[in-house]
């Protein structure tokens, strides 16, 4: 994709027809007439359906995937817990608040179950995520294998806790210190 204002203005079109229509409302030719432009124009730029698709997603994937980069290693186990529970919780928080970004992130869910190119497209998405989670977490982890479970545990219980935290009857942080107890116990080894 090349970048520049009319790509944004393209990206700003298509994520709002599929914020407001969900990615039936998301066709070429109605982001094209939306955005001002011709079809033509919109291909220039996104070749494809797919790849509109593709570029729509990494605007959020990637604010994501740097929030976890940004995020301090945790190099202690004298401060594991304190450290996994700033982490997990600044994971967890997304939960609380049903943004922009979480609808975004269903739509691409359910996209994923019907477009092969975007389940892939997700699927690369989880195993950066896994790599820069590794990465983390690695200093504190006494196996690959306790790594390699805690990550298993995280990843997945956050994604579903940004569905379903409202409803949940405990409140974050007794969820947090829930899942603290289980990371802990996985990198330590103990639940070997």
């Amino acid at each position: 994709m090349k970048k520049n204002a009319k790509a944004e203005k393209v990206l700003d079109v298509a994520l709002g027809l599929l914020k407001n229509e969900g990615d039936y409302g998301v066709t070429m030719r109605k982001v094209a007439s939306l955005a001002d432009m011709s079809l033509s124009n919109v291909q220039y730029y996104f070749k494809n359906k797919d790849v509109l698709l593709k570029a729509m997603a990494d605007r959020y994937f990637q604010s994501c995937l740097e929030e976890i980069r940004n995020t301090e290693a945790i190099q202690s186990q004298e401060a594991l817990q304190d450290d996994l529970e700033a982490l997990l919780k600044s994971f967890l928080r997304h939960g609380l608040e049903v943004t922009e970004m979480c609808r975004l992130f269903r739509e691409y869910w359910a996209i994923s179950t019907r477009n092969e190119a975007i389940d892939d497209y997700i699927k690369q998405y989880y195993r950066e995520m896994v790599v820069i989670l590794s990465e983390k977490l690695r200093p504190v982890a006494n196996s690959e294998s306790g790594l390699s479970k805690s990550v298993s545990m995280i990843i997945p219980f956050v994604e579903g806790y940004s569905i379903t935290a409202l409803s949940m009857p405990e409140d974050i942080n007794s969820v947090t210190d829930i899942l603290i107890s289980l990371v802990t116990n996985l990198l330590e080894g103990l639940d070997e």
